[in-house]
């Protein structure tokens, strides 16, 4: 292919198939010709008013037309549906994909009230997008540094705080779970303890398997509710007694219960507070301001930064938000950009560049489980190049992959439970079309 090219155009001679286009833009606006020989030729002066190219290039037949000029949504509109077998150079058809990605993006921005979406290959090398409200009652907008519940991507943060004591030789994540709880044991039902391993209960194959109206329904202000009341299934927040109910590698049972155990495994060995423990293992080396478990403490600290949390019908959560004393399984809050970096510092433990976790720690977390090739140690895998991450509770929605081969993190969070999971309300396509809002 030929080409010449000016201020505002660029003209293509297709040799092969004797084909002259081409295009003008200017101010957002983008318009694409199929021209001739002779305007081609005479392509390249510049006389007269200074549009004398541009009015050349008009004579053509148009393809294709669309306009982006920050006043009015982008439009494009398609003259000949062949348009890029034409000219397979320009980009109309990109446009043409980017604009249908905006308008689907916009209509599922306007189903939450508040979001926040953000992606890139690093804290300095990342695109953040702040919409709606933070609190639609107090009219506060969401705002870079708004912290969104991070509901069950808690579980990845919590796996790479475990897998950092593996490292340290605090515990080995292939014994016994019960070598390392010292004020409660897992026993299997008939009341011997569980031979489970600490990676079975990371990859949910422990055969601990959660009540069904369990891990949902505390409000600020209710009792507290203590982790051994938890495991021991004394509350309405669970009912049902933490144990082994399947032998290990035989079931994969997706278990907050599981990582209740983690949880208390975690405090048994430090003898210090699990959110302390993983403020220091993971959130201080990442400078992370704006990302915290959501204890009492916590959240009268970073109670005007928190997203108030809305149900299905769009009506505020009493109390603003919901009280998560499992905080291993779900509790920690942050921004979408705090998560990037998480993400893209994991990815550069894969690669052996981080003080986060080692190499050879990282790489074990993405190991699929045999039998169970779907889920690796706190983080889920999509392929051979993508991880998984998500969240779900009833005052928010939120998603994160890594893209381990590209280097980039694409995140997305909300304050509202849609009723639907990531694919049906969008967040997870929001992910997904990542590379059109870098």
């Amino acid at each position: 292919m030929e080409f010449k090219e000016g201020l505002g155009w660029k003209a293509c001679y297709d040799e092969e198939r004797n084909l002259y286009t081409a295009h003008r833009s200017w101010r957002g606006s983008y318009h694409l010709y199929e021209i001739n020989k002779e305007i081609y030729d005479m392509l390249g002066d510049e006389k007269g008013d200074g549009y004398y190219n541009e009015k050349l290039i008009m004579k053509g037949r148009i393809l294709f037309e669309s306009d982006d000029d920050y006043y009015t949504s982008p439009y494009y509109y398609v003259r000949d549906e062949k348009y890029h077998e034409l000219a397979p150079w320009s980009g109309a058809k990109w446009i043409a994909e980017k604009t249908d990605v905006m308008d689907k993006k916009n209509g599922i921005v306007n189903k939450f009230p508040g979001l926040y979406l953000c992606c890139g290959t690093s804290k300095d090398n990342r695109t953040r997008m702040v919409y709606g409200a933070a609190d639609k009652e107090e009219n506060l907008r969401v705002e870079t540094d708004t912290a969104f519940p991070a509901c069950s991507i808690s579980k990845f943060v919590t796996a790479i705080c475990v897998m950092k004591m593996h490292e340290q030789k605090m515990i080995n994540i292939d014994d016994n779970v019960n070598n390392f709880l010292h004020s409660w044991k897992l026993l299997t039902l008939d009341g011997k303890e569980s031979d489970a391993s600490v990676r079975s209960v990371l990859s949910h194959t422990a055969g601990i398997i959660d009540g069904e109206d369990g891990f949902c329904g505390l409000r600020m202000g209710d009792p507290e509710v203590s982790l051994l009341d938890i495991l021991e299934g004394k509350t309405k927040y669970n009912n049902r007694p933490v144990r082994a109910e399947k032998p290990q590698g035989t079931a994969f049972e997706y278990s907050d219960a599981g990582y209740c155990v983690l949880q208390l495994m975690i405090q048994d060995v430090t003898g210090k507070a699990f959110e302390d423990i993983v403020q220091e293992m993971v959130f201080d080396g990442l400078e992370l301001e704006n990302t915290f478990f959501g204890t009492q403490k916590n959240i009268e600290t970073f109670n005007k930064k928190m997203a108030t949390g809305y149900d299905e019908k769009d009506e505020p959560i009493p109390g603003r938000f919901p009280l998560v004393p499992d905080l291993a399984a779900s509790g920690l809050w942050c921004t979408a950009e705090d998560l990037l970096v998480i993400g893209a510092e994991f990815i550069k433990a894969l690669n052996g560049n981080s003080s986060m976790l080692q190499k050879e720690t990282a790489q074990e977390m993405i190991k699929p489980v045999e039998n169970f090739t779907w889920t690796g140690l706190g983080i889920f895998l999509n392929g051979e190049d993508t991880l998984v991450s998500k969240g779900w509770g009833e005052n928010g929605q939120c998603m994160m992959k890594i893209f381990t081969q590209k280097g980039e993190v694409s995140v997305a969070m909300t304050n509202k439970n849609p009723g639907v999971d990531q694919s049906e309300s969008g967040i997870e396509w929001l992910v997904d079309c990542y590379k059109y809002f870098i």
